[in-house]
This record gives C-alpha cells, structure tokens and sequence, in this order.
C-alpha cells in the first residue's frame, strides 16, 4: 500500500506546474523584448531571458516550501531568499526590505566579465538569473517575516495566490495574486524600470539604445490591462503578443538599425478576442523565439557551458531525492499543499522500501 501511495505521490507532483513569481510573460517575453530594445542582439536576449525564467524551471532555484519529515515544520526553502528575494523580515507592504536589497546587489556585483564566447555565456546567464531576483523582489515586497526557527515566512504569498484562484473560479477576474502584472500595479512600472537599468548598465556601449520612459510607461500600462479576465495560461501567451507587439512598435517609431532583422509575424484577427485585447487584432509583431532554459546548479552558475557559448538545457530535474529518513519534501505549487498528509507517510518510509 506504501508503495502505491509513493508512486502516486510522484505522479501527482509530476502533474502540477512550477509556482512562479511573477512569471514568464514577465521573467522571459518581457525582459527578452527589453532586451531587444536596449540593444542587446537577439542570440544575447535569448540567452537573458532564458536564465531569468529558468530560475523557476531548476528544482534547486524554483521558489518552493519545505516540509521536513521530522518535525512536520512547514517553511520557505533557503533557495527563495537567495534567488527570488523574499525578506528574512516582515517589512513594510509594498517596500523593498534592506536585506533583499543587499541580495540583489551581491547578485550583480557577480556577475563575471567573459570576453570568450564560453565566458560570455557564462556572463548573461548569471545576469538572467539577477534580473530574476530583482524582479520577484517587487512582488515579494511586504511578504518577508521569520517562521519559527527559519528565515522567512512560512507561506510567503501562497494565501494570496490560493485566494486568487478561488475567486477567479467564481467571479472570472484576477485579484489578489501578486504575481499577476494586472494585479501588481504601479509596481509593475518599477520592475521594468530596473529590468532595463541592469540590461543598460551591462550592455557594451558601442549598441546600447536608450528606451523612452513613454515607452515603458505604455509596455507597463498595457500589460496591466491584460489578463485579468484570462485564465493564468491564455494571459501568458497573449502577454508574449503584447510584448512582440511593443517591440516592433518601438523599432518601427524609433528608426532602429538593428544587428539583424527580427523576425516578424501577424496576428490572426481571432487573437483579439481569445486575449480581450482589441489592439492585438491582425497586429504585426516580433516573434519572441522559443526559450533555451540552462540547467543550473543550487547557486545558480550553468552546469556546463561549451567552448562556442553554448550550454545544457535543463531537464527534469524538479524532484528531491527520497533516499534518506529525514527527508525534506519541497512544494512548489500551492496544491501540493493538499498532499500534505500523504508526503508526511512517504517521507518516514525505510530507505530500503523507496529504493525498491
């Protein structure tokens, strides 16, 4: 009986998704248009981009709970302090706390100088995984605190998070999730805002590009208007179309010479009504390429990049290892929660019994 409760636990741990702070219509389509638009070349926004919304594809980096096997203590992992810049205190709400703001400098000031394609690869996946810090930290803001023994707090926003979900199910419209552009407000504005002072900052000067602040106010302003009536999923995507769109947008207004042509696409007329988004009917954007997410290591470096600047992908690495009796089970997606009392029988399992 153990052994099918085991079984099915991984099966439904392996059916859920990552929860993910902000997400990647901000971690990977925004920052990668960004990209774009600073001047960084399509092969370098890529790999950007990929690294910050694979910090939440990485069973060491994605933001999770822990629940020990042994005292039944449920906390935030030590790896959502150190990569997506939850406070160790409380806090005021909607303020950035010295000790997260302390994390996201230590992140920057590492970031290596590579003047080879292997170094420099090396060099935007670690500012990839930065920008993921400095981002989340605005929809973590407020949400710090100390949970018994641990730093941090024991759910961090998972209530939020849990409540939006439930009142999307009956009245069809976004609330409470932080990590919802369309929830997070003016903050929103603020996340670009960085997002494009560390891509400037890091940036050779020979290509870097200035961004109107006009023309972050009305990325910001229309990602805002978007998905609050769309299921999580639907807004992603349209989201990517919102960004696309802008990208082109700017180039276009901008007279941009650009290092190669994007490679540009139209909407179909039916896009606007999937995304409730008027703007997005037969619209000409830049495709946003397909991710190449790295596989990287607990702090976050690439397990292995190439001589040519290429790097492992990430595969499926999301789940722990149940080798040993005290057992840490992690919980990355609040209805993992459900399976609370069943994680707890498996984890006191005899080591001999889940090796079989």
């Amino acid at each position: 009986m153990k052994k099918i409760l085991y079984a099915c636990l991984l099966i439904s741990l392996r059916s859920v998704t990552v929860a993910q702070a902000y997400e990647a219509d901000i971690h990977y389509s925004t920052t990668y248009v960004l990209a774009r638009a600073v001047g960084w070349t399509e092969a370098d926004a890529l790999t950007i981009a990929s690294a910050n919304q694979g910090v939440d594809e990485n069973q060491h980096t994605v933001a999770a709970l822990e629940v020990d096997s042994i005292s039944s203590s449920l906390h935030q992992a030590e790896k959502n302090l150190r990569f997506h810049c939850f406070s160790k205190t409380s806090g005021k709400a909607g303020r950035i706390s010295a000790d997260v703001l302390e994390v996201i400098s230590d992140h920057f000031a590492e970031v290596p100088v590579g003047d080879d394609l292997q170094g420099n690869a090396r060099r935007l996946i670690a500012l990839g995984a930065a920008l993921h810090c400095q981002q989340d930290a605005y929809s973590h803001a407020g949400f710090g605190g100390s949970c018994g023994p641990h730093p941090g707090s024991c759910y961090g926003h998972i209530h939020e998070t849990f409540l939006d979900q439930v009142v999307f199910r009956l009245l069809k419209k976004h609330y409470f999730d932080p990590d919802h552009p369309g929830v997070s407000g003016q903050r929103l504005l603020e996340v670009l805002q960085g997002t494009v002072s560390k891509l400037a900052a890091h940036r050779p000067r020979a290509s870097l590009r200035t961004i109107p602040a006009h023309e972050l106010i009305a990325l910001s302003d229309a990602l805002r208007r978007s998905g609050l009536e769309l299921p999580d999923e639907v807004r992603r995507e349209c989201n990517r179309y919102i960004a696309g769109k802008w990208l082109s947008d700017f180039f276009h207004s901008n007279s941009r010479t650009q290092n190669r042509p994007d490679t540009l696409e139209k909407l179909a007329p039916e896009v606007a009504g999937t995304c409730k988004n008027a703007s997005l009917a037969s619209a000409t954007i830049v495709r946003i390429p397909a991710p190449r997410f790295p596989r990287l290591k607990p702090d976050a470096s690439p397990y292995l990049v190439r001589a040519d600047g290429t790097y492992q992908l990430a595969g499926d690495d999301r789940f722990p290892n149940y080798s040993t009796r005290r057992t840490r089970v992690q919980l990355s997606h609040w209805r993992q929660l459900l399976a609370l009392p069943l994680m707890a029988q498996v984890a006191l399992l005899p080591a001999d019994s889940k090796a079989r």
